[in-house]
């Protein structure tokens, strides 16, 4: 008797591993998870050459209506005070008096402090943390100007 039932369990299990498994086709009804994406960076430019460079990522948001641009800005070595500020409430500004872009849309995000003045754009999904920023100096490592305006120190030269 413990033979026949011990043949029947090993038939069974045998049976159900060499069933073919079929994959299911995805559905295309169903949302995809959008991944966020860094859709651009740039370094000391004329505030002329950024606003190209934000045009191009309003027309990317246009494509994702519900996703937001984040904009990390970091000040570089020698910096003015509030200089990434500066330049993030610059660049939002410039970017919610495009059409179909509303001003929860844009955030810009003190970075800290790198080599040089950088900004990183990310096309960012909705109901994510915003993107981490990462600064290679610490603040005392940076000279930070005073009485100075946000300029594009690259183009002085």
């Amino acid at each position: 008797m413990r033979f026949v039932l011990i043949v029947v369990l090993l038939m069974s299990v045998l049976t159900i591993k060499a069933a073919p498994q079929t994959a299911k086709e995805p559905n295309p009804n169903t949302p995809r998870i959008a991944d966020p994406v860094q859709f651009d960076e740039w370094g000391d430019i004329s505030f002329c050459d950024e606003k190209a460079r934000l045009d191009n990522a309003a027309i990317q948001l246009r494509h994702d209506p519900n996703f937001i641009i984040y904009l990390v800005i970091f000040g570089g070595k020698t910096a003015c005070v509030g200089e990434a500020r500066a330049r993030g409430i610059r660049a939002k500004s410039y970017l919610v008096q495009k059409p179909g872009i509303r001003v929860q849309q844009v955030v810009w995000i003190d970075g800290g402090y790198e080599d040089t003045v950088r900004t990183d754009v990310w096309i960012w999904p909705p109901n994510m943390e915003p993107p981490p920023a990462f600064p290679a100096l610490k603040r005392n490592q940076v000279k930070l100007e005073t009485n100075c305006r946000i300029k594009c120190r690259a183009c002085h030269r």
